[in-house]
């Protein structure tokens, strides 16, 4: 038979049972926080290991560039009204703004900041263009400010009926 007696027998048959509860709780009791710890805040994502970096590929020797094709010579006469921002010779001085249809001199204010749309050798060219020089009033309100300037008859006041 066993060397045991009966009562160290029940004495770790009830330790037993005793660690198996508390166990069991402190299992349960872990599981519970957890959840209280991950319900209010947001939820953990696993992380993604960094991919490897490719091993790097030998560099190529850069092909020689093929020689351009030789630029076209421009055409010997300017054009009056050629469009840039420089001018198309050193004969064409007067800055033309294709967006307002206002040419500027170059004594004008204005001259050295505006952009040149077109270009003219004189004033004459540029109003030809239907441009008009900075500064002069618009021919629209020109005509509205003779009209304005213009005799008007008063009506002489009408006399009650008093009859």
């Amino acid at each position: 038979m066993s060397s045991h007696t009966i009562g160290e027998i029940a004495v770790w048959l009830l330790g037993a049972g005793v660690l198996g509860f508390v166990l069991g709780w402190l299992v349960r009791e872990l599981q519970v926080r957890a959840r209280r710890r991950r319900a209010p805040g947001p939820v953990m994502k696993a992380v993604p290991s960094p991919e490897p970096k490719p091993e790097p590929r030998p560099e190529r020797e850069p092909e020689p560039d093929p020689e351009p094709e030789p630029e076209p010579e421009p055409e010997p006469g300017p054009k009056p009204r050629s469009r840039g921002v420089e001018p198309p010779s050193a004969d064409h001085v007067i800055k033309g703004n294709t967006s307002s249809k206002i040419y500027h001199l170059p004594d004008s204010p204005a001259y050295a900041r505006t952009k040149a749309g077109a270009w003219f050798r004189t004033e004459a060219e540029a109003e030809e263009a239907g441009f008009r020089k900075a500064g002069a009033p618009r021919r629209n309100a020109a005509k509205k400010a003779q009209a304005s300037k213009a005799p008007t008859k008063k009506k002489p006041p009408e006399e009650p009926d008093g009859a």
